[in-house]
């Protein structure tokens, strides 16, 4: 039998500071938790938690472990990638900030990924440079199994809001890119835990996008993430009934209540029922 693809829907992430903040994570329930090297660690205490952080990804948890590392051609980056080369249990994936070009993948891939070579990668897109170069960077390596939009750094960068609207291409631009290779994309993260019905409609429409994921700090999100990026019951039963409704046509054109069934709907009918196994629900 083969082996479930794991769910990346989301990703909540904490300081690389704040390894006692692990049994609060196992409580939220996410895909994936991150403790960060990067921007969730002041310079002068990056040695300390490089330290810090290691034993966490020595204890069992039912989700996959990330860690956020400094970009691979800064100083704090490099200390990054040599200390994970002597650990017996590295992360199960590392969050790549601020990339723009393939070969800053594959200075990870030849190093850390030869040593421990389970670790997946998600490079974050949040430069004009990266979002330019997003195709390249999405097929850099089979490593990389996720585009991360970092919305907040890209917004900055540009000077733009972060609004939908500001943000509209560069997330159509990531979608894309994401498809092109095959694999996954996550939305950055929404600021604001009190606003459960703004999330819950920017949730929608990322999900309606191609979006498959999203980033959080609160650990009362990620139930609301979780939901919008797993198929409900009507949708499965929609999908069955489409693949059986083209099992039954010789044409090659029919209709289901009315609606055209054709290759391209057939198609993501199958889409969505590998996504309802892959959580669970199907």
């Amino acid at each position: 039998m083969t082996e479930r693809q794991p769910n990346r829907r989301s990703a909540m992430i904490f300081s690389a500071l704040q390894p006692e903040r692990f049994d609060e994570g196992v409580a939220a329930g996410p895909d994936i938790l991150v403790f960060d090297l990067e921007d969730g660690t002041v310079p002068d205490r990056k040695a300390e938690a490089r330290a810090a952080i290691r034993a966490v990804f020595e204890r069992d948890a039912p989700f996959r472990k990330y860690l956020r590392v400094n970009h691979p051609h800064t100083a704090d980056g490099l200390r990054d990638l040599v200390t994970l080369l002597d650990w017996q249990t590295p992360p199960d994936g590392l969050l790549l900030p601020k990339i723009e070009a393939a070969e800053e993948i594959h200075q990870v891939t030849q190093t850390v990924c030869a040593t421990h070579p389970d670790i997946e990668l998600m490079t974050i897109i949040e430069s004009p440079r990266g979002l330019e170069r997003v195709y390249e960077i999405a097929s850099a390596a089979p490593e990389v199994v996720m585009l991360l939009l970092g919305s907040d750094d890209l917004s900055g960068a540009i000077g733009s809001e972060r609004d939908w609207d500001a943000l509209a291409y560069a997330r159509g631009r990531v979608i894309a890119a994401a498809g092109d290779a095959g694999i996954e994309a996550m939305d950055g993260a929404f600021y604001d835990p009190e606003d459960e019905e703004e999330l819950k409609a920017e949730l929608a429409r990322v999900a309606a996008m191609g979006f498959t994921g999203k980033a959080s700090y609160h650990a009362g999100q990620i139930p609301h993430i979780h939901a919008a990026f797993t198929p409900d019951a009507d949708a499965v039963a929609e999908a069955k009934r489409i693949l059986e409704t083209a099992a039954s046509d010789s044409v090659g054109n029919t209709r289901l209540d009315g609606k055209m069934v054709n290759a391209a709907i057939v198609k993501r009918a199958r889409r969505l029922l590998a996504i309802a196994e892959r959580r669970g629900v199907a």
